[in-house]
């Protein structure tokens, strides 16, 4: 068995999807099942966002994102295949004009509408995608309805693993060679349509593939494999071959490749390999055991939409709880926590954010009696990954580097395969360019 995981970014014309078709059809061969997990095809995510956020509009988003389903179908299937998708998606499409006209009418949504309503792009998907493979004559069929079981965290769902063996049982009892179903998404034991967070089809291919106890998960996606930096922004880089357990886990944290931070997760405690490979051309990353024996740097990455928070005061020196207490503000405030620093003088807590997290913890931070003042800058969080920072030559050089830079903090990650520099976000790109050629250079 297999599972394949298609990417949103690459299904977006009829070029994309033949390119998606013949690579299904080559990892078919020599299996007696593959699993075929989609991503809502490219930008249809987005509009539903777009409709629960602007709901006069949401009646209209709900039309194009139809037009553009039917029009993909139109053109890549045909007969009995195109007829009977065309009903499914219309269902689908029924449903969600229904709910879009709802929220225009109330003008208010909750965390389950939201999650109800982002679900369509991923069932959607899975209809189509399942009606291509089929035009493409291959044994498909589609399974809309999530296998994965969740809690009721709208918008942050977690898995339940024991509960979701019943819904794989019947995934294995199909008789289709290809299973297309739809990733991002599950269902609580009431059947409310839940998201497991953005970038969650990789989780979802990780979590059946440890479910159905695969040997190998392929995340086919725009890119081949993860590189050792954003390309775009930084010259000369190139496909990181190998990745280990550790360091896939600290890249996807730190936002590597839109990755979902619990994509690898799954793979704890098992021999399963995941495969992140490009659909356009050649080239993939391979994530597979531990560090034994590797001491080569992998991957640099950077995050400068990034603020930080900086409580001062000589009262909260000493102070049982004083951390706990902003901690708490935070907690109350719904802001995540990205870094923490403090001295050991304890007369300085620094929180790294997200920008848009500055405003209501600021206005929490300030009900603290015990506080002088609170600074807010400008910061980026850089960080090296690779299984060689456990060995003092490669991050006696990094630390080399990073020290000619205004560093605010330096912390360690998972088992030491990670160093994270918070800078002042004008010298991020400056530090990240720096040490990127040490990781070209340490790439093992």
């Amino acid at each position: 068995m297999l599972v394949v995981k298609i990417g949103g970014s690459i299904q977006k014309d009829e070029n994309d999807f033949s390119l998606i078709s013949n690579k299904v059809r080559k990892y078919v061969d020599g299996q007696d099942k593959v699993f075929v997990v989609t991503s809502a095809i490219k930008g249809v995510t987005n509009e539903l966002i777009k409709a629960t956020e602007n709901r006069d509009m949401a009646v209209d988003i709900v039309g194009e994102i139809y037009d553009k389903h039917i029009k993909l179908l139109s053109r890549l299937s045909d007969g009995p295949v195109f007829e009977e998708t065309f009903k499914e998606i219309s269902k689908l499409a029924d449903e969600l004009f229904k709910i879009a006209w709802s929220i225009r009418v109330l003008d208010e949504i909750t965390p389950k509408v939201r999650d109800y309503i982002l679900s369509f792009g991923e069932r959607m998907a899975s209809l189509l995608l399942n009606a291509i493979l089929k035009s493409a004559r291959l044994d498909s069929e589609a399974y809309p309805d999530s296998p994965l079981i969740t809690d009721s965290n709208f918008g942050e769902a977690n898995v339940i693993e024991s509960l979701t063996m019943n819904e794989i049982n019947k995934l294995l009892k199909l008789k289709s060679k290809i299973v297309v179903l739809p990733g991002f998404i599950g269902k609580t034991t009431l059947h409310r349509f839940t998201t497991i967070g953005r970038g969650g089809s990789d989780y979802t291919a990780t979590m059946l593939g440890k479910l159905l106890n695969v040997d190998k998960v392929r995340l086919i996606t725009e890119v081949p494999g993860i590189m050792t930096a954003d390309p775009r922004r930084f010259p000369g880089s190139k496909t990181i071959r190998r990745l280990s357990l550790e360091e896939a886990i600290e890249l996807a944290q730190m936002g590597a490749k839109r990755l979902h931070p619990r994509t690898f997760e799954p793979m704890i405690s098992t021999d399963m390999q995941v495969i992140i490979e490009g659909l356009y051309e050649e080239g993939d990353t391979t994530i597979l055991g531990s560090c034994d024996g590797d001491g080569g740097l992998k991957g640099i990455s950077v995050i400068d939409d990034v603020k930080m928070i900086s409580v001062e005061g000589t009262k909260i020196v000493g102070k049982i709880g004083s951390a706990a207490r902003v901690m708490e503000s935070a907690k109350e405030a719904g802001v995540n926590i990205i870094s923490i620093s403090q001295p050991i003088s304890e007369t300085k807590i620094s929180l790294v954010i997200n920008e848009r997290d500055v405003n209501p913890l600021t206005k929490k931070l300030e009900e603290l009696k015990d506080v002088d003042a609170i600074d807010v800058e400008d910061v980026a969080a850089v960080s090296v990954v690779g299984c060689g920072l456990k060995k003092w030559e490669a991050f006696r050089e990094v630390e080399k580097v990073a020290m000619g830079y205004d560093i605010f903090s330096i912390s360690r990650g998972l088992g030491n395969v990670s160093s994270t520099f918070i800078v002042p976000r004008n010298e991020g790109d400056k530090l990240a360019r720096s040490l990127h050629e040490v990781v070209l250079k340490w790439t093992g």
